[in-house]
């Protein structure tokens, strides 16, 4: 019994090492993929156009080490010592794949590469931010300020000579609109360009919509003491630009509420008619732009 327990375990042995000799032996192929990292790169010099982010290396080997290749990650190094302004050919250099003996390179894809090289430019350019987006009725976007207001951009010299300004796009909506909102927006190149810094902070100012009006403004005249005055006029027309809310009161009839021309009579006016300079009383929000008159008749009695 025991001897054929021995006997059993040596074919048992014998069957595993003739099935891993066999198999060992037995040749496949394989795809591997292997990023690509740039070597040696000159001074002063941008690849602009044809750089490949990985390759594919067809293997052929041992079935058992074929399998273990996709548990790695495989970098190939891409010697561009040697590259110089314009356009360059670059074979992929197989001795440089980093596989062992034990295995066979069948192909690469791609097996060269068309460089478009270009020297490095940096200037400075003005930033310009621009805002889509939907507003409440009667509010509108009152101001929009970038801060730095210039940065500098670096890429390929023929892509930044192009380059007069970079240009930002802000793109929300805003159903409660804050009378200003401020971020730090990231700038966004074309790919090879960077802007130092890389971001900048966008203002924007809102505020009611506003627009210009001729207005009836009433008169308020102060008298002090026993004195006793009438002003010839009830109301004086003013042009103003204000919000459009505040203008459909006066499209209305009725009068804008804090606006008014306020007459104060200045000591010693004697009995008769005179014309006195009157100062005119507005809202936060409320601009004049003009008057018909600066003076308002005011009779002093007896």
């Amino acid at each position: 019994m025991l001897k054929n327990w021995k006997d059993i375990a040596i074919a048992l042995a014998l069957a595993i090492l003739t099935w891993y000799l066999l198999t060992g032996r037995e040749k496949v192929e394989a795809w591997v993929d292997m990023s690509v990292e740039m070597s040696n790169a000159p001074e002063g010099l941008t690849i602009r156009k044809g750089l490949v982010s990985k390759i594919e290396v067809r293997v052929r080997g041992p079935k058992g080490l074929v399998r273990s290749l996709d548990r790695r990650k495989w970098t190939y190094s891409l010697d561009v010592s040697r590259l110089k302004v314009g356009e360059n050919l670059v074979d992929i250099d197989r001795e440089r794949i980093p596989l062992s003996m034990a295995y066979e390179v069948v192909e690469v894809k791609p097996s060269r590469l068309i460089l478009t090289v270009d020297r490095i430019a940096k200037k400075e350019v003005p930033v310009i931010a621009e805002w889509r987006g939907n507003l409440p009725h009667d509010y509108r976007l009152v101001e929009i300020a970038v801060q730095p207001e210039t940065v500098e951009v670096r890429g390929a010299e023929r892509q930044v000579k192009q380059m007069t300004q970079v240009r930002m796009a802000l793109n929300m909506d805003f159903d409660d609109p804050p009378s200003q909102w401020s971020e730090d927006v990231p700038i966004k190149l074309a790919e090879g360009v960077e802007a130092n810094p890389g971001q900048v902070k966008v203002t924007l100012r809102f505020g009611p919509e506003v627009k210009t009006a001729w207005v009836r403004v009433p008169v308020r005249l102060e008298t002090s003491g026993e004195v006793k005055a009438q002003s010839a006029q009830k109301h004086v027309r003013v042009q103003v630009e204000a919000p459009v809310a505040m203008l459909r009161e006066a499209e209305m009839g009725r009068e804008i509420e804090d606006l008014f021309a306020q007459v104060v009579l200045p000591d010693g006016l004697k009995p008769g008619r005179h014309p006195v300079r009157y100062e005119l009383k507005t809202p936060e929000g409320l601009r004049v732009l003009s008057r018909q008159s600066d003076t308002i008749d005011v009779t002093i009695r007896k």
